[in-house]
């Protein structure tokens, strides 16, 4: 026979878990900021939290990853503690000493008076990160969407060949993206096709005020058209010669919106592609609260004339997959309204 198993002490090894966890209190003072705002939601005392009161922070990645890197670091210094309390070296196919250790993880490393709190509403907050998951898979599906369209007009922008002529845009719409715009407005429910419609300028109508015969004497394409963002933000832009040929230099125009106006500025690098800047006062147009500081002094928009038939299998391939997550939802907006999926045939 082999010799005997060693056994840990039991009374020792109690008396470890006790150290251990007494060893690394996590101070009140380090407990992560999500914790701290919402309780401040629930100044009455009585934690009877939402579950969308975790969202603002969930959104938070950076710091969400900081707070789980120091979770785990409280539990390594522990566990380093106690890294020689095992008398079997890990040969005892009976030992305990491990089975202690990883119930000492799931143990609180903060014993503060309000440790119940936070561990409860530690539990709630990953119980909604579960439930958010399929969102941020859809919007990270978005992001990545809205990136590779980005990429294809960046790569018109650096081959650009100055010797292509511009066909009209008049009675087109290009499709917009930006990744800036999708960081601050997506929206599982909501976040329809942006678009920029451009329309042709009739200089025999003198009743429109736009009209200066002399801008436009040497008879080229005159456009104007319309910004559409979301049901809530709108642009219109004033009438302006076409460029001959595509070009990386940028042509300024007045955009008009109904708290004012301000400077536009579009690059037409033909083959159906085109950037335009709008300055975030339009793009936070429809916001109550206004523009975040972290939104950017101008968005930058990617515009490509859409390939009908491929968009439409894009499209089709895209909502496929959106709708095998259920979180997608459609809404009246989807539905109903002209911009939304479904009045554009992408959900049939």
């Amino acid at each position: 026979m082999g010799k005997p198993s060693k056994r840990a002490d039991p009374l020792r090894a109690a008396v470890s878990r006790v150290e251990k966890s007494r060893a690394a209190p996590r101070d009140s003072r380090s407990l992560p900021p999500w914790y701290y705002r919402v309780i401040a939601l629930h100044y009455n005392g009585a934690i009877d939290v939402e579950p969308w009161d975790f969202d603002t922070d969930l959104s938070e990645l950076e710091e969400e990853e900081e707070e789980e890197e120091e979770e785990r670091g409280d539990v390594k210094e522990m566990k380093e503690e106690e890294g020689d309390d095992c008398e079997c070296d890990g040969d005892d196919a009976e030992c305990t000493c491990q089975s202690e250790t990883e119930s000492v993880e799931s143990e609180r490393s903060y014993d503060g008076s309000d440790a119940d709190d936070y561990y409860f509403l530690k539990e709630s907050r990953e119980e909604r990160k579960l439930e958010k998951l399929p969102e941020r898979e859809e919007r990270q599906q978005t992001l990545d969407f809205v990136r590779a369209r980005e990429e294809e007009v960046r790569a018109a922008y650096k081959s650009l060949d100055k010797t292509i002529a511009i066909d009209s845009p008049a009675r087109d719409s290009f499709r917009l993206f930006c990744t800036d715009h999708a960081e601050h407005f997506y929206h599982p429910s909501y976040y329809p096709t942006k678009r920029v419609d451009f329309y042709h300028h009739d200089l025999d109508d003198e009743d429109n005020p736009y009209v200066d015969r002399m801008k436009f004497e040497n008879g080229t394409d005159v456009i104007y058209g319309d910004i559409y963002l979301d049901v809530n933000t709108r642009c219109s832009f004033e009438p302006f010669r076409l460029p001959k040929h595509a070009s990386r230099e940028a042509v300024k125009v007045r955009g008009y919106y109904r708290n004012g106006t301000s400077e536009l500025s579009f690059r037409f690098l033909g083959n159906g592609y085109l950037t335009l800047s709008i300055p975030r006062e339009i793009v936070f147009m429809g916001c109550a609260r206004g523009p975040p500081p972290t939104a950017p002094e101008v968005f930058e928009f990617a515009g490509i004339l859409p390939d009908r038939e491929k968009e439409r299998k894009e499209d089709a391939e895209r909502f496929k997959m959106l709708s095998e997550r259920s979180s997608y939802r459609e809404t009246w907006f989807e539905m109903n309204h002209p911009m939304g999926l479904g009045r554009q045939g992408f959900m049939n």
